[in-house]
Formats: structure tokens, sequence, C-alpha cells
């Protein structure tokens, strides 16, 4: 790629990140007041008042750690490091879909105090996530292994195990499905390590910049 075009990339690239960071910061100012802020009666915060907000804002911190970390790793990825043409639209299509996902990190930590409507949100973010990755592994890297193609399989597992959770006749959604989210970002850290934190100077086929 010609000087021009790599450096209107990384600015490019460069701006979406920022515009992701403001919204995500704003996600966790959000999840934090309202874990944080009375109850609906005006009554002074307590332990079990803090306590019965903490599965949701669990399974919300647990889950913005690796889409954040994920979303600058793939963008360094796909777009700074790869040595090969970028698809025309990729990159609007990463903006589209992180400012989509950053969105409903914000509604999920809004609705933090609004029973099991985090978790929907956390849903609809891994199954956005999900479809985007699917797309994404076609993009970046048709034929091969990939970061994409592993969080699309996990995210799915993911969402799977927390449609039986919450089928399952017993009142503790909201621990179980914390527990799935916390697993979901063990398993996500785990499999995708490599990804997350690449050793300089070593390149793997399965998330070769060239792909």
């Amino acid at each position: 790629m010609s000087v021009e075009r790599t450096k209107a990339i990384e600015r490019s690239v460069d701006s979406l990140q920022q515009i992701y960071a403001v919204v995500i910061s704003l996600a966790i100012a959000q999840a934090i007041q309202s874990l944080l802020k009375g109850s609906i009666n005006g009554a002074d915060l307590s332990f079990d008042y803090l306590a019965s907000g903490l599965p949701a804002f669990t399974a919300f911190s647990v889950t913005v750690v690796p889409f954040w970390h994920g979303m600058n790793r793939h963008l360094d990825r796909c777009y700074l490091a790869k040595t090969t043409p970028v698809a025309h639209g990729a990159l609007l299509l990463d903006f589209v879909t992180f400012f989509l996902e950053a969105s409903l990190l914000f509604a999920a930590g809004w609705s933090l105090r609004s029973g099991i409507y985090t978790f929907v949100c956390l849903g609809l973010l891994l199954a956005t996530d999900m479809a985007w990755a699917f797309v994404s592994h076609q993009i970046h890297f048709r034929g091969k292994k990939s970061h994409a193609h592993r969080w699309s399989t996990i995210n799915l597992v993911a969402m799977a195990a927390a449609f039986l959770a919450v089928e399952l006749p017993f009142n503790s959604e909201p621990l179980v499905l914390m527990v799935i989210a916390v697993l979901r970002s063990i398993v996500d850290y785990w499999l995708c390590w490599e990804f997350y934190f690449p050793i300089v100077g070593v390149q793997h086929a399965s998330s070769s910049p060239g792909a």
C-alpha cells in the first residue's frame, strides 16, 4: 500500500478507536452509577442492596474488558499490521458494528438495576458480535483459522448455555448468567491468548497479518 493510503487507514483506525473508547467509558461510568445509586424509595445504600446488583455488574465488567481489548487488537491486526490490501468497506463495517456493540454495553450498564435486562443486552451483544465475527473472518481470514472464528464459536456456546439457564426451573438466573459471562471471558482469553498478547517478532499462521 502507498504511504498516503497507509496514513489514511491509520487515521481512520485511530478515529474509530477514540470513538469506541468514549462510548465504552460512558458505559463503564453508567454501570458504576447504576450499581451505587440509591434504591427506588430513596433508602440509603446498604450491603444487601449493593450485593443485589453485583451479578449484573460482574457480568458487565468481565464482558467489557475482552470486548474493549479485542476490538483494539482486531483493528491493529487487520489494518495496521496487514501487508495486503484491505477490502473496501471492511473498516466501515467494523465502525458500525463496534459502535452498536458499545451502545449495547452502555444499555447494559444503564439497565443494571432493571432485573434481567442487563443480561438481555449482553446477549444481544454476543449475538451481534457472533454475526460480525463470521463476516469479518470471511473478509480478513478466509480459509484460515482466526480470532474472529473463535469469537463466533465462543459466543454461540455462551448464548446456548445462557438460554438453557433461563429455561431451568429455579430463581437464581442472575447468578448463573454471571458465572456463564465469567467463564465466557476466561475461555476467550484462554483460546485467543496469543492474539490478545502477541509475542513481538513471532508470526502465527492462524492470524497472519497478510491473510
